[in-house]
């Protein structure tokens, strides 16, 4: 994974070191996200909705960020993700997972798990009206997916790390408490593409003197185009709305 190393290593020396937050802040959030997977997984694509009948889960995830006044330090946010799809379906002779094929059509208890955990680096350019971070991901994969059938099955074990940009872009409405935000994680290196995008609205009031409270609606996609990670080969999208609480202090 040299390219991706040369990756990671151009994206910390671009970032700035001198932007950081002006006050120290600590925000925690949680919330669900209504994913629906659509695509194909394996050696034989294998088709994830009219194939193994998957559908849309909900699947939840949390978060929290640390801000910080200290200019050569980056802030840090750590986020976890759920992304759980079971289901069961007729795999037909021939359809390979991982290099294993099944030899006799049967049917098959459906498996697949892509939850992983990120570990963002990001500096603040901007923080007033406009709000503009920049950093870099690093993304901790912990699933497998598997096809169990009566006389076979296939299972990867995924486990892997992924560095990745990271954005934000926010825009708040003067006195309205409302705040629109675009972020995304990406790379895209040979045979390896995962974009991780995220739009949405937040409308934050006061609960405490020392803290904010927020509700937020948006929606998130998730694009994984991959040629071999532990094994998984990989053409899917994964996306849908989600809704999530906010707690700032």
């Amino acid at each position: 994974m040299k390219p991706v190393s040369q990756l990671l290593s151009a994206a910390i020396a671009l970032t700035p070191l001198t932007a950081a937050a002006d006050f120290m802040g600590l925000y925690l959030g949680a919330g669900s996200w209504q994913s629906a997977p659509a695509g194909g997984i394996g050696r034989t694509d294998i088709d994830l909705e009219s194939t193994l009948n998957l559908e849309e889960e909900s699947n939840g995830f949390a978060y929290m960020a640390i801000e910080h006044p200290l200019p050569l330090l980056p802030n840090l946010r750590l986020q976890h993700s759920e992304m759980n799809w079971t289901g069961s379906a007729l795999i037909t002779a021939g359809t390979d997972l991982n290099g294993n094929p099944f030899t006799t059509s049967q049917q098959a208890d459906i498996s697949l798990d892509l939850t992983h955990t990120d570990a963002t680096f990001y500096y603040e350019l901007l923080d007033n009206i406009i709000d503009l971070d920049l950093g870099v991901t690093a993304r901790l994969f912990d699933g497998e997916a598997s096809l169990v059938g009566s006389t076979q099955q296939e299972t990867i074990e995924l486990e892997a790390v992924v560095p990745m940009l990271y954005g934000k872009l926010g825009v708040a409405v003067p006195t309205t408490g409302l705040v629109a935000e675009l972020s995304a994680n990406w790379i895209n290196v040979d045979e390896f593409r995962l974009v991780d995008w995220s739009a949405q609205l937040n409308y934050e009031f006061d609960v405490l003197p020392a803290m904010d409270a927020g509700i937020i609606l948006g929606y998130r996609s998730q694009l994984i185009e991959l040629d071999d990670l532990d094994e998984l080969q990989s053409d899917a999208k994964f996306e849908g709305y989600f809704l999530a609480l906010q707690l700032h202090f």
